[in-house]
C-alpha cells in the first residue's frame, strides 16, 4: 500500500478591520514611487506623504490611506475603487465637467477610466477597496 499524502490545508478566516487603523493608528509610511506613471497618477504641487495599511490583497485590495493635504491628477484610473472616507475631504474634478466635494462619512466610486484632478484640501483618511484585476493584467503584460 502506497503512504497517504496529506496537504496541509489552511484554513480561510475572516479579516479583522481594526478601528484603531482606521482611526490612523499604526499605519506604515508609504513608498511615493507606488503612485509613479504606472497607475496613470501624477502629483500636483508638493507631494503630500501618506501612510497605508493593506488589510488583504486578493481578487479586492483593502487598505486604509492617510495623506495630506495634496493633489494629484489622475489620466485615467487603471480600477474601480470603492472610497469610505474617514476623515478630512476629497474634491474630484473630471475633465468630463463639475466638481464633487465628499466629506468624513461619504462613500464612492471612482470608476476605471476616472480622468481630472483629486484634491485633499486637508489631513485627509479613507477606506479604498479596489478590484485587483488591473494587477493580474499589469503582470500579464510585464511578463510578455
Amino acid at each position: 500500500m502506497g503512504e497517504e499524502v496529506s496537504e496541509e490545508v489552511t484554513p480561510i478566516l475572516p479579516i479583522s478591520v481594526g478601528q484603531s487603523l482606521l482611526d490612523g493608528k499604526g499605519l506604515t509610511a508609504g513608498d511615493p514611487s507606488e503612485f509613479g506613471d504606472d497607475e496613470n497618477i501624477s502629483q500636483e504641487g508638493e507631494p503630500a506623504g501618506f501612510s497605508t495599511h493593506n488589510f488583504h490583497t486578493g481578487k479586492i485590495m483593502v487598505s486604509v490611506y492617510e495623506a495630506g493635504p495634496g493633489k494629484v491628477r489622475i489620466e485615467g484610473a487603471l480600477y474601480d475603487e470603492f472610497i469610505t472616507i474617514l476623515q478630512g475631504r476629497l474634491i474630484l474634478t473630471p475633465d468630463s465637467g463639475g466638481e464633487f466635494e465628499y466629506q468624513t462619512g461619504d462613500s464612492l466610486i471612482v470608476p476605471k477610466g476616472y480622468v481630472g484632478g483629486w484634491d485633499m484640501p486637508e489631513r485627509y483618511r479613507e477606506l479604498i477597496v479596489v478590484d485587483t484585476e488591473f494587477m493580474q493584467e499589469a503582470a500579464e503584460v510585464a511578463n510578455s
